[in-house]
């Protein structure tokens, strides 16, 4: 089978290609194919990494001039916004230490070094911080009088703040320094009301946090180990919303890359997790599909774990995962048959059903947060119902399209699923 321009990319950024010849095989593209490589090189967080292996391998010549000159112009103007998401954090760290917030860096620049070597090679659209609660009201005024406005949030768990007139963040490709960004304030990592697997503890607090440097800036972030079971969290998140950005997993397999034989980090990670079965589990399908499309070692816990996965979730990893993970953003997906809800199959593994007889049934009955989160706007500011391009902005015909054809194709998924299941019952026997 032909591999698509991004799955040759993806193996084009493995780490199986580091020490060997590196081949980037998309010669003959046409023009209009290039435009779609590139839109979906900015929607998965990939163009600087993937301008930078092309310059570490002298490959450049592999893509076209004009591509290399959009890369090298996208690139620019992500110089100038580090520069000044530098500055915009070193200024929002100072007001919460004047404020007497107790607080940690979540993601964004605290990722430097251990999940990704240069700044300048992730867009970064907001700023996270994990507080605790006796310093939400402090961290809450800090941001008011920085200039921020509170906006709506899907999740009980977080505040998101904007700046007036900046808009709200996007996957946008807009990489100048004044592109919107947002300031999220964090009670807890995981909302169990919102991703609705509710037997993840709170793993983290401000207390467990130490100090850490970054350019000439000093500031609380996680330890090791919890920025690793952050990093596998905040993707299961977006596994269950549907998509995720490819960087997020590309990063991770980067941390593995250089980590997988820390045998005390991992023992430390064992230590974390504890005998918690859904994060152990979490741990398992985020990092096998880094390993998947990125060619990164698995850690010897790792693969212990894996061995003894639930069979639905070794199924899911097996037959859908990759697939899954080169789905386009909902947004966009305009395919017959979408594939982005298939990942439904491995949320329904982990996921609280409540009192509901029929789970599906509850599912397509039950607002989606995008619904929330308009029906909230439309209660703090009711005028926003007469603006025409703010109705525009929330793309509704685009997600209704997808939501019909991703339940659609979902349904007709359901007997390989099952099928499939049955077969792996089946081996397990023979294998044991």
């Amino acid at each position: 089978m032909s591999r698509t321009p991004a799955e040759r990319i993806v193996e084009f950024l493995s780490f199986s290609s580091e020490s060997g010849d590196c081949v980037l095989e998309l010669d003959g593209l046409r023009p209009r194919t290039w435009e779609h490589v590139l839109r979906w090189l900015d929607d998965a967080g990939l163009p600087f990494y993937f301008l930078q292996k092309l310059k570490s391998t002298n490959t450049t010549e592999s893509v076209p001039s004009q591509v290399m000159s959009r890369l090298e112009r996208d690139f620019s103007g992500q110089r100038q916004r580090v520069e000044y998401m530098s500055k915009r954090f070193g200024f929002l760290n100072q007001k919460f230490n004047d404020a007497g917030v107790r607080y940690a860096v979540l993601k964004g620049f605290s990722l430097v070094p251990e999940f990704c070597p240069n700044p300048l090679l992730r867009y970064q659209g907001d700023f996270d911080y994990l507080v605790d609660d006796e310093s939400l009201p402090a961290a809450r005024q800090a941001l008011v009088e920085a200039g921020y406005i509170q906006k709506p949030s899907p999740s009980n768990q977080e505040l998101i703040f904007l700046m007036p007139g900046m808009g709200a963040p996007s996957r946008n490709t807009d990489y100048s320094a004044h592109a919107p960004h947002a300031v999220e304030l964090h009670l807890d990592i995981w909302d169990c009301e919102l991703d609705r697997v509710s037997l993840i503890p709170k793993l983290f607090t401000v207390e467990q946090a130490r100090p850490q440097q970054w350019n000439g800036l000093t500031f609380p972030a996680l330890v090791d180990e919890d920025a690793f079971l952050l990093q596998v969290l905040h993707a299961c998140h977006h596994f269950f919303s549907y998509w995720i950005r490819m960087s997020c997993l590309l990063e991770i397999g980067y941390f593995l890359n250089r980590r997988a034989c820390d045998e005390p980090l991992w023992g430390r990670v064992e230590q974390r997790v504890g005998d918690n079965p859904v994060l152990r589990e979490f741990v398992v399908v985020v990092t096998e599909l880094a390993a998947k499309l990125f060619a990164a070692p698995l850690p010897r816990l790792v693969r212990d774990w894996g061995a003894k996965i639930r069979s639905g979730s070794r199924v899911w990893i097996e037959s859908y995962a990759r697939s899954w993970a080169f789905c386009d953003p909902p947004v966009v997906e305009f395919g017959l048959f979408p594939k982005a809800k298939l990942v439904r199959f491995l949320h329904r593994q982990y996921r609280d059903n409540g009192s509901a007889r029929n789970p599906m049934v509850r599912d397509l009955i039950l607002p989606s947060s995008r619904i929330v989160r308009i029906a909230s706007s439309l209660r703090d500011k009711p005028s926003l119902a007469f603006d025409a391009a703010w109705w525009k902005r929330q793309l509704l015909i685009s997600r209704s399209l997808f939501y019909v054809l991703g339940w659609l194709r979902y349904f007709c998924e359901i007997p390989r699923w099952r099928w499939r299941n049955w077969a792996r019952t089946r081996s397990a026997p023979l294998d044991a």
